[in-house]
């Protein structure tokens, strides 16, 4: 019982001696940060049945049907769904691959007995490619339209607002949304996808030494032409304000101008497994690893380190190895993703010490503009919160230094 009031406890002592003014501070955001209001994003987990209630007012058999699957067999996670999804419609495509992957699963099959070699490819593939990609586009669509309008919220605010402060501390983030982008252009605060556009001119990053805004899984202003390769940007405030007041559709499919064939979102599906990347996103990837290896504090909001991710897991892992200043501080109502991270990184990291990761519980649009008003840093907040990690509030070890 002792130990379970310790871990219930709001965020940890260390906290008292963790200034970040003193160090260098990069952001790692994920879907719990665009869940408070106004954003009122939901989360990886609460996605797809919000999602699947949107869909069936569509009136769709096809997409009906899969609502009412999933309903049946308890399926409330949008991962699950698009990963049988994608590897759905490869297997498809390939019946020679869904003939091995049926047999590795039912294995009192044999060659000569089995029953699907004998199955014709057009009665497998043409309806069931077409339903696929039908139902996957309607998702995107719904996601799209979930995403489009949302507003930044208080711990977009409070990010940019240190950002002001201390230019150009960088932003990692998986999400598709963009309430950071919007937050940062509110206030006139130059920044760079570091991604090259075939439309330089109109991306954002110029003026000052922009914050670099690294978005890993896509954005749903990028648009990519898989035929010609170009990378599009577009204005999203603008793109905002015609949807809103429906002046102009959001185009989830657009006519490339340079090959005429389609440009979709540039985006990474939130599948169980990150296999399909498109090429113009790797190059974030190393610029985010290379970002933490600079890092003396790791802020991450509403990132809950997923096996989905473990990529971003193993990036951050690399960072603390390389440097034993660099300190994690999660914001995070579920006490578990903190535990999570200590667990793995204790295994990882030799004679890791697991005071390095810091957590802060609660909704973040509250607890994030807290901490960068030092608000923690008070000997009352001290009291409050005291007891989640260690008896030694003043430990040097915690300190984020500027090294």
């Amino acid at each position: 019982m002792e130990q379970a009031l310790v871990s219930a406890q709001p965020y940890d002592p260390q906290l008292a001696t963790l200034d970040p003014e003193t160090g260098r501070v990069s952001f790692l955001l994920g879907a719990g940060a665009s869940k408070p209001a106004p954003s009122g994003i939901p989360t990886v987990k609460e996605l797809l049945p919000d999602l699947l209630t949107r869909a069936r007012r569509l009136d769709r058999d096809e997409v009906t049907k899969v609502a009412d699957f999933c309903d049946a067999s308890g399926i409330d996670n949008i991962e699950d769904l698009l990963t049988a999804a994608q590897l759905s419609e490869f297997c498809t495509r390939n019946p020679a691959i869904l003939r091995l992957v049926e047999f590795l699963i039912f294995r009192d099959e044999t060659p000569e007995d089995y029953p699907y070699p004998r199955r014709r490819r057009g009665q497998v593939d043409v309806s069931s490619v077409a339903f696929l990609q039908d139902t996957l586009q309607v998702l995107f669509g719904l996601l799209s339209s979930r995403m489009l309008p949302a507003d930044p919220n208080p711990a977009h605010e409070a990010i940019v607002t240190y950002l002001r402060r201390h230019p150009p501390s960088p932003l990692v983030t998986t999400n598709y949304d963009c309430c950071i982008d919007r937050a940062l252009t509110k206030n006139q605060l130059p920044f760079s996808y570091m991604i090259d556009f075939a439309n330089p001119k109109d991306a954002p990053g110029s003026g000052g030494e922009p914050t670099p805004l690294l978005k890993l899984h896509g954005s749903l202003n990028w648009f990519y032409c898989e035929t010609c390769q170009e990378v599009h940007w577009i204005d999203i405030e603008q793109t905002v304000r015609d949807y809103v007041e429906d002046r102009a559709p959001y185009p989830v499919v657009g006519i490339c101008r340079t090959c005429g064939g389609q440009r979709r979102g540039l985006l990474v599906p939130p599948l169980a497994m990150k296999f399909d990347v498109a090429p113009p996103l790797n190059p974030l990837i190393d610029r985010a690893g290379e970002c933490f290896e600079k890092s003396d504090l790791i802020v991450v909001v509403g990132f809950s380190f997923a096996d989905a991710d473990l990529y971003i897991s193993r990036m951050i892992s690399k960072a603390m190895q390389a440097s034993e200043q660099t300190r994690l501080l999660v914001f995070d109502p579920d006490p578990a993703v903190a535990k999570k991270v200590r667990r793995k990184f204790s295994v990882r990291i030799p004679n890791f010490d697991s005071t390095r990761v810091l957590s802060v519980l609660g909704d973040c649009a509250e607890t994030l503009p807290k901490f960068f008003a030092g608000v923690f840093r008070q000997p009352a907040a001290l009291t409050e919160g005291a007891g989640a990690l260690s008896p030694d509030a003043t430990n040097p070890s915690v300190r984020l230094t500027t090294g």
